[in-house]
């Protein structure tokens, strides 16, 4: 069955980066055969200089909030906002290389009832993979069920099916087996929240293009931070941009890293030494 438009949405995910989000948007327009797929805007509250910018986009829909919510509240936003059986969802900094990888993830999709999501970002060589085909596109399933996956759960770097890199997904994945994202609690247990659920499940699972390595999107603008510019998140942009030349190279280090210094900042936070 040919790709039909109206089977997907895409969800640009920002805050305060409509200068890269602009260059994103750009790049899915210029793509025929994306010609008729509504692009939705979730916008966490941005400043009013931002706002503007994204309103003269020209987006099928944007949805804003009166104050900043945070990643989990954003996320769901723009997910309530789709209307279509998939949703490709991107953040604002991400921009498209190859669209015959999203029309791969709506044809596995549509063809296999079991694949909840299509990541279109990173490596699953760590996972125990099954091999499969339709349609002449071949695609590798990630068992987060096997014994495999669950003896590597206790390891360093952090490896789990789930991310919230670009990926394609089916609208039952959020509205009736893993749930929406967890609301009002820091970006870093929202997105480890998603993925606990989503290994407590076993109905739905994770799909990649590349049985190794796939980049279908590129970062813009790797040294920013989607984080709130608070004080304390100067500490964020020395860090982060010093871990920042792993995410191209390990991934998973990197998520590793990231993940070891969070646990650092939470309990500096906690002890009141970071504000």
């Amino acid at each position: 069955m040919p790709f039909q438009p109206q089977d997907l949405q895409v969800v640009f995910i920002t805050y305060n980066r409509s200068h890269l989000l602009a260059q994103s948007l750009e790049r899915i327009r210029q793509q025929p055969q994306l010609q008729g797929v509504k692009v939705i805007c979730s916008d966490d509250c941005s400043t009013e200089e931002h706002q503007a910018a994204i309103a003269r986009m020209g987006f099928d829909r944007v949805v804003s909030a009166p104050k900043n919510g945070g990643l989990g509240r954003n996320n769901n936003k723009g997910l309530r906002a789709c209307d279509s059986k998939y949703q490709l969802m991107v953040q604002d900094d991400c921009m498209l290389l190859n669209v015959q990888a999203v029309l791969d993830s709506v044809a596995i999709l549509e063809a296999d009832p079991s694949v909840g999501m299509v990541r279109l970002h990173g490596n699953p060589s760590h996972f125990p993979l099954i091999e499969r085909e339709v349609h002449g596109v071949r695609y590798w399933v990630a068992d987060h069920t096997a014994p495999a996956y669950e003896a590597q759960k206790g390891t360093l770097p952090r490896r789990r099916v789930y991310s919230d890199q670009p990926h394609v997904r089916r609208r039952e994945l959020h509205e009736r087996v893993v749930g929406y994202y967890a609301e009002g609690i820091q970006m870093e247990r929202t997105e480890r929240d998603y993925e606990d659920r989503m290994d407590a499940q076993s109905e739905l699972f994770v799909a990649f293009l590349h049985p190794t390595e796939i980049n279908t999107f590129d970062h813009l603008q790797h040294g920013e931070s989607i984080r709130l510019a608070s004080a304390k998140n100067r500490m964020d942009r020395m860090i982060l941009n010093v871990l920042e030349p792993l995410k191209l190279r390990d991934t998973w280090l990197y998520k590793g890293l990231r993940s070891l210094y969070r646990k650092v900042q939470d309990a500096l936070e906690n002890a009141g030494l970071l504000r």
